[in-house]
Protein backbone atom coordinates (compact mmCIF):
# COMPACT_ATOMS: atom_id res chain seq x y z
CA UNK A 1 0.00 0.00 0.00
CA UNK A 2 1.35 3.41 -0.96
CA UNK A 3 0.53 6.72 0.43
CA UNK A 4 -0.16 9.66 -1.84
CA UNK A 5 -2.55 13.05 -2.40
CA UNK A 6 -4.03 14.47 -4.97
CA UNK A 7 -3.95 18.16 -5.98
CA UNK A 8 -5.61 20.47 -8.43
CA UNK A 9 -5.60 24.81 -8.35
CA UNK A 10 -7.39 24.22 -5.36
CA UNK A 11 -4.50 23.73 -3.28
CA UNK A 12 -2.64 27.44 -4.88
CA UNK A 13 1.00 26.72 -5.14
CA UNK A 14 2.53 24.00 -3.63
CA UNK A 15 6.20 23.67 -1.93
CA UNK A 16 6.93 20.49 -3.60
CA UNK A 17 10.09 19.89 -2.28
CA UNK A 18 8.73 19.72 1.85
CA UNK A 19 5.53 17.21 0.00
CA UNK A 20 8.49 15.09 -0.90
CA UNK A 21 9.99 15.67 2.02
CA UNK A 22 6.75 14.49 4.15
CA UNK A 23 6.99 11.00 2.37
CA UNK A 24 4.54 11.38 -0.52
CA UNK A 25 4.33 8.14 -2.77
CA UNK A 26 2.47 9.55 -5.41
CA UNK A 27 0.45 12.88 -6.56
CA UNK A 28 -2.56 12.70 -8.90
CA UNK A 29 -3.06 15.82 -10.66
CA UNK A 30 -6.11 17.20 -11.87
CA UNK A 31 -5.28 18.46 -15.84
CA UNK A 32 -8.99 19.86 -16.65
CA UNK A 33 -12.19 19.87 -15.99
CA UNK A 34 -14.41 19.89 -19.08
CA UNK A 35 -13.99 19.49 -22.62
CA UNK A 36 -12.24 22.77 -23.88
CA UNK A 37 -8.55 24.17 -23.53
CA UNK A 38 -10.17 26.96 -21.48
CA UNK A 39 -10.81 24.24 -18.61
CA UNK A 40 -7.36 23.22 -18.10
CA UNK A 41 -6.59 23.59 -14.41
CA UNK A 42 -4.49 26.41 -13.45
CA UNK A 43 -2.23 24.65 -11.77
CA UNK A 44 -1.56 21.33 -13.49
CA UNK A 45 1.23 22.03 -15.39
CA UNK A 46 3.12 23.87 -12.58
CA UNK A 47 2.12 20.67 -10.33
CA UNK A 48 3.52 18.20 -12.96
CA UNK A 49 6.78 20.54 -13.31
CA UNK A 50 7.70 20.52 -10.05
CA UNK A 51 6.53 16.83 -8.78
CA UNK A 52 8.49 15.71 -11.78
CA UNK A 53 11.71 17.44 -10.54
CA UNK A 54 11.72 16.29 -7.29
CA UNK A 55 10.65 12.54 -8.65
CA UNK A 56 7.07 11.45 -7.38
CA UNK A 57 5.28 9.20 -9.31
CA UNK A 58 2.63 10.99 -11.20
CA UNK A 59 -1.39 9.91 -12.36
CA UNK A 60 -3.57 12.68 -13.61
CA UNK A 61 -7.53 12.89 -13.60
CA UNK A 62 -10.03 14.98 -15.55
CA UNK A 63 -13.19 15.95 -13.44
CA UNK A 64 -16.58 15.51 -16.10
CA UNK A 65 -18.54 17.84 -17.11
CA UNK A 66 -19.69 15.63 -19.76
CA UNK A 67 -23.79 15.33 -20.09
CA UNK A 68 -23.41 12.81 -23.03
CA UNK A 69 -21.02 10.13 -24.92
CA UNK A 70 -20.21 13.23 -27.62
CA UNK A 71 -19.11 15.37 -24.45
CA UNK A 72 -17.33 12.36 -22.79
CA UNK A 73 -15.28 11.77 -26.30
CA UNK A 74 -14.35 15.10 -26.52
CA UNK A 75 -13.35 15.39 -22.68
CA UNK A 76 -10.96 12.43 -23.61
CA UNK A 77 -9.68 13.87 -26.73
CA UNK A 78 -8.65 16.93 -24.58
CA UNK A 79 -6.84 14.59 -22.19
CA UNK A 80 -4.71 12.45 -24.96
CA UNK A 81 -3.66 16.31 -25.84
CA UNK A 82 -2.87 16.83 -22.60
CA UNK A 83 -0.85 13.65 -21.83
CA UNK A 84 1.03 13.73 -24.62
CA UNK A 85 4.07 15.53 -23.36
CA UNK A 86 4.09 14.41 -20.07
CA UNK A 87 5.25 11.39 -18.52
CA UNK A 88 2.83 9.51 -15.94
CA UNK A 89 3.37 6.19 -13.64
CA UNK A 90 0.11 6.16 -12.44
CA UNK A 91 -3.68 5.34 -14.38
CA UNK A 92 -5.62 8.36 -15.87
CA UNK A 93 -8.91 8.94 -14.02
CA UNK A 94 -12.17 10.80 -14.73
CA UNK A 95 -13.71 11.90 -12.14
CA UNK A 96 -17.49 11.19 -12.21
CA UNK A 97 -19.28 13.42 -9.30
CA UNK A 98 -21.48 16.52 -9.54
CA UNK A 99 -20.23 18.82 -6.78
CA UNK A 100 -22.06 21.94 -8.02
CA UNK A 101 -25.32 20.16 -9.33
CA UNK A 102 -24.31 20.65 -12.63
CA UNK A 103 -25.46 17.31 -14.06
CA UNK A 104 -28.90 17.19 -12.46
CA UNK A 105 -30.08 20.19 -13.55
CA UNK A 106 -29.51 18.48 -17.16
CA UNK A 107 -31.00 15.95 -15.97
CA UNK A 108 -28.34 13.38 -16.85
CA UNK A 109 -29.50 9.71 -16.20
CA UNK A 110 -27.79 7.12 -14.54
CA UNK A 111 -27.69 5.20 -18.05
CA UNK A 112 -26.04 8.31 -19.73
CA UNK A 113 -23.25 8.51 -16.48
CA UNK A 114 -22.37 4.73 -17.65
CA UNK A 115 -21.76 5.42 -20.90
CA UNK A 116 -19.98 8.55 -20.18
CA UNK A 117 -17.51 6.77 -18.07
CA UNK A 118 -17.00 3.70 -20.76
CA UNK A 119 -17.06 6.25 -23.65
CA UNK A 120 -14.23 8.05 -21.74
CA UNK A 121 -12.18 5.05 -20.37
CA UNK A 122 -12.31 2.73 -23.84
CA UNK A 123 -10.77 5.58 -25.59
CA UNK A 124 -8.18 6.54 -23.30
CA UNK A 125 -7.32 2.96 -23.25
CA UNK A 126 -7.33 2.17 -26.73
CA UNK A 127 -5.05 5.08 -27.06
CA UNK A 128 -2.56 2.98 -24.55
CA UNK A 129 -2.74 4.35 -21.24
CA UNK A 130 -4.09 2.49 -18.27
CA UNK A 131 -7.26 4.28 -17.25
CA UNK A 132 -9.95 4.17 -13.86
CA UNK A 133 -12.71 6.28 -12.46
CA UNK A 134 -12.92 8.25 -9.39
CA UNK A 135 -16.58 8.69 -7.62
CA UNK A 136 -18.00 8.59 -4.44
CA UNK A 137 -19.45 5.58 -2.58
CA UNK A 138 -22.75 6.55 -3.94
CA UNK A 139 -22.40 7.05 -7.63
CA UNK A 140 -20.07 3.79 -7.51
CA UNK A 141 -23.03 1.97 -5.98
CA UNK A 142 -26.11 3.89 -6.92
CA UNK A 143 -25.10 5.73 -10.24
CA UNK A 144 -22.20 3.63 -12.07
CA UNK A 145 -22.58 0.40 -10.90
CA UNK A 146 -23.13 -1.67 -14.11
CA UNK A 147 -20.79 -4.78 -15.25
CA UNK A 148 -19.99 -2.43 -18.39
CA UNK A 149 -17.82 -0.78 -16.06
CA UNK A 150 -16.53 -3.24 -14.32
CA UNK A 151 -12.93 -4.20 -15.63
CA UNK A 152 -11.74 -0.22 -15.44
CA UNK A 153 -10.04 0.44 -11.62
CA UNK A 154 -12.16 2.08 -9.29
CA UNK A 155 -11.03 5.21 -6.80
CA UNK A 156 -12.80 5.13 -4.27
CA UNK A 157 -13.70 8.09 -2.32
CA UNK A 158 -15.14 7.22 1.11
CA UNK A 159 -13.87 9.48 3.77
CA UNK A 160 -13.55 7.35 7.43
CA UNK A 161 -11.32 4.63 8.49
CA UNK A 162 -12.60 1.71 6.41
CA UNK A 163 -13.72 1.40 2.31
CA UNK A 164 -16.95 -0.19 2.47
CA UNK A 165 -16.92 -0.73 -1.57
CA UNK A 166 -17.82 -4.34 -2.17
CA UNK A 167 -16.33 -4.46 -5.95
CA UNK A 168 -12.47 -4.49 -6.60
CA UNK A 169 -10.74 -0.92 -6.59
CA UNK A 170 -7.36 -0.02 -6.79
CA UNK A 171 -7.53 3.59 -5.16
CA UNK A 172 -9.09 4.61 -2.20
CA UNK A 173 -9.05 8.22 -1.04
CA UNK A 174 -9.87 8.43 3.13
CA UNK A 175 -9.84 11.78 3.68
CA UNK A 176 -10.34 15.55 2.25
CA UNK A 177 -8.58 17.14 5.51
CA UNK A 178 -4.89 16.01 5.34
CA UNK A 179 -2.40 18.03 6.36
CA UNK A 180 0.86 17.87 4.86
CA UNK A 181 4.11 20.32 4.86
CA UNK A 182 4.31 22.66 1.58
CA UNK A 183 0.26 22.65 1.10
CA UNK A 184 -1.62 25.17 2.55
CA UNK A 185 -4.82 24.13 3.60
CA UNK A 186 -6.09 20.68 3.49
CA UNK A 187 -5.48 17.85 1.00
CA UNK A 188 -6.89 14.82 -0.16
CA UNK A 189 -5.42 12.05 1.19
CA UNK A 190 -4.95 8.49 -0.77
CA UNK A 191 -4.18 5.11 -0.48
CA UNK A 192 -2.82 2.95 -3.43
CA UNK A 193 -3.94 -0.60 -3.15
CA UNK A 194 -1.96 -1.42 -6.42
CA UNK A 195 1.61 -1.06 -7.41
CA UNK A 196 0.25 0.81 -10.30
CA UNK A 197 3.96 2.14 -11.98
CA UNK A 198 4.77 -1.88 -11.99
CA UNK A 199 1.44 -2.69 -13.49
CA UNK A 200 1.78 -0.14 -16.21
CA UNK A 201 5.16 -0.42 -16.92
CA UNK A 202 5.27 -3.96 -17.43
CA UNK A 203 1.82 -3.36 -19.61
CA UNK A 204 4.14 -1.19 -21.99
CA UNK A 205 6.88 -3.81 -21.74
CA UNK A 206 5.12 -6.45 -22.81
CA UNK A 207 2.22 -5.59 -25.00
CA UNK A 208 2.51 -3.43 -28.95
CA UNK A 209 -0.33 -1.64 -30.02
CA UNK A 210 -1.54 -1.80 -33.54
CA UNK A 211 -3.47 0.87 -35.03
CA UNK A 212 -6.01 -0.70 -37.76
CA UNK A 213 -5.32 0.00 -41.17
CA UNK A 214 -8.03 0.77 -43.70
CA UNK A 215 -9.20 -3.01 -44.92
CA UNK A 216 -7.52 -4.57 -42.36
CA UNK A 217 -9.20 -7.74 -40.76
CA UNK A 218 -8.30 -9.78 -37.57
CA UNK A 219 -6.57 -12.30 -39.79
CA UNK A 220 -4.34 -10.15 -41.65
CA UNK A 221 -3.24 -8.36 -38.86
CA UNK A 222 -2.79 -11.82 -37.00
CA UNK A 223 -0.27 -12.71 -40.00
CA UNK A 224 1.94 -9.82 -39.66
CA UNK A 225 2.83 -11.25 -35.90
CA UNK A 226 2.88 -14.71 -37.17
CA UNK A 227 0.19 -15.14 -34.23
CA UNK A 228 -3.95 -16.41 -34.51
CA UNK A 229 -6.34 -13.99 -34.90
CA UNK A 230 -9.02 -15.69 -32.51
CA UNK A 231 -5.93 -14.66 -29.77
CA UNK A 232 -6.00 -11.00 -30.85
CA UNK A 233 -9.87 -11.19 -30.61
CA UNK A 234 -9.29 -12.55 -26.99
CA UNK A 235 -6.95 -10.15 -25.47
CA UNK A 236 -9.66 -7.01 -27.41
CA UNK A 237 -12.55 -9.01 -27.24
CA UNK A 238 -13.93 -6.08 -24.80
CA UNK A 239 -12.92 -3.31 -27.29
CA UNK A 240 -13.94 -4.94 -30.14
CA UNK A 241 -17.40 -6.47 -29.01
CA UNK A 242 -19.08 -9.37 -29.85
CA UNK A 243 -18.38 -9.44 -33.45
CA UNK A 244 -14.67 -10.15 -34.28
CA UNK A 245 -15.11 -8.84 -37.90
CA UNK A 246 -16.24 -5.23 -36.31
CA UNK A 247 -13.13 -3.32 -36.45
CA UNK A 248 -12.73 -0.04 -37.63
CA UNK A 249 -9.38 1.91 -39.27
CA UNK A 250 -7.91 3.60 -36.14
CA UNK A 251 -8.90 1.24 -33.44
CA UNK A 252 -5.95 0.42 -31.53
CA UNK A 253 -5.65 -3.54 -30.37
CA UNK A 254 -3.12 -4.58 -27.75
CA UNK A 255 -0.67 -7.53 -29.50
CA UNK A 256 0.74 -9.45 -26.40
CA UNK A 257 4.57 -10.63 -26.95
CA UNK A 258 4.13 -14.35 -25.91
Amino acid sequence: MRFGIDLSEHNGNVDMSKVKASGIDFAILRMAYGKNKTQIDKQFYNNYNKTLEYKIPIGVYIYSYAISKEDALQEAKLTLDLLKDIKIEYPVFIDMEDFDGYKKRNNVSNFTCVDICETFCKYIEENGYYVGIYANLDWLNNKINSNKLDRFDKWVAEWGRSCHYKKEYGMWQYSSKGIIPGINGNVDLNYALKDYPSIINNTKKNNNIYIVQNGDNLSKIAQKYNINWQKIYQWNKSVIGNDPNLIYEGQALVIKEE
